[in-house]
């Protein structure tokens, strides 16, 4: 079993843990002051722990059990990127050799070569970087944006939400496409601008049937495709085409169109997209 945790409430739920628990706590600076005192409560409670970091011999790689540096270099933007995606690889090659110790996985070689093969593909992802611009260009005027996926398509919503509010103080809002209908539909209306992340994953067919939702109630629709495809892009109004890539790398991929969207906005806006307002490198306060 896993489960994810927010850092900030971990200690104050009375977390269940004893020695046969492994607790990773992910931070770029190794110095986040909530997720420090999660992996305090942890190793407190028996927990062997595990810290994914940038930053080498950090507050957090000294405190706990084990380390695993992402060695994204420096991050100088406060709004991280770079480190957000050697997170996810880090992650994804942990989950992999979990999987090859325990012999549940038929065919690791052909998962690691999905992995290695991930540099050439967001080299390409960049290339269409002036694509996703004049894209972002477009919606210079807009105040509210919605972003929406499903499966693995959904953390990539919360983070491309996350960096336009973090970079271009706009509203946005990520949600689960399916959970839409349980209130927040009631929010869209002409002038709503919905980000959708559209790529070739197993739920691809659901989420194209939100989309005709959205557009059903004026929404302009902005979706993250696979390129060359057609259907999906007679489907929605804009579109931020990416390489067509096996589900387990598609959040590395679909998110950084995302990314260059909210940093053309912010730059639109006038922002000063390294050092954002009201936001410090490292969290050092509850």
């Amino acid at each position: 079993a896993a489960d994810v945790e927010i850092a900030s409430e971990f200690r104050y739920r009375e977390p269940v843990l004893d020695d046969r628990t492994l607790v990773v706590a992910i931070s770029q600076s190794g110095e986040t002051v909530d997720t420090y005192h999660a992996l305090r409560e942890a190793r407190r409670r028996g927990a062997c722990t595990l810290v994914v970091t940038n930053v080498v011999d950090s507050l957090m790689a000294r405190e706990a059990d084990a380390v695993v540096y992402t060695r994204a270099g420096p991050e100088i933007g406060v709004a991280s990127t770079k480190c957000h995606l050697t997170q996810l690889v880090l992650l994804e090659c942990f989950a992999l050799h979990l999987a090859r110790v325990r012999n549940v996985l038929g065919t690791p070689a052909s998962e690691a070569a999905h992995l290695l093969a991930l540099p050439s593909q967001l080299e390409a992802v960049l290339a269409r970087f002036g694509e996703y611009e004049k894209v972002a260009q477009r919606f210079a005027g807009v105040r509210d944006f919605y972003y929406l996926g499903r499966r693995s398509g959904y953390p990539v919503a919360l983070e491309g939400a996350l960096k336009l509010k973090e970079l271009a103080y706009l509203r946005a809002e990520g949600y689960a496409a399916g959970e839409m209908k349980h209130g927040p539909i009631s929010l869209i209306e002409p002038g709503a601008v919905v980000v959708v992340v559209a790529t070739r994953t197993p739920l691809w067919e659901k989420v194209m049937a939100n989309v005709e939702e959205m557009r059903a109630r004026g929404a302009t629709v902005v979706a993250v495709a696979d390129e060359g495809d057609g259907e999906t892009c007679r489907a929605v109004d804009a579109v931020l085409e990416v390489p067509h890539v096996e589900e387990v790398c598609s959040p590395v991929v679909d998110v950084v169109p995302l990314q260059c969207f909210a940093y053309t906005l912010a730059r639109a806006l006038g922002n000063d997209v390294d050092r954002p307002r009201n936001l410090a490198k490292v969290v050092t306060v509850e």
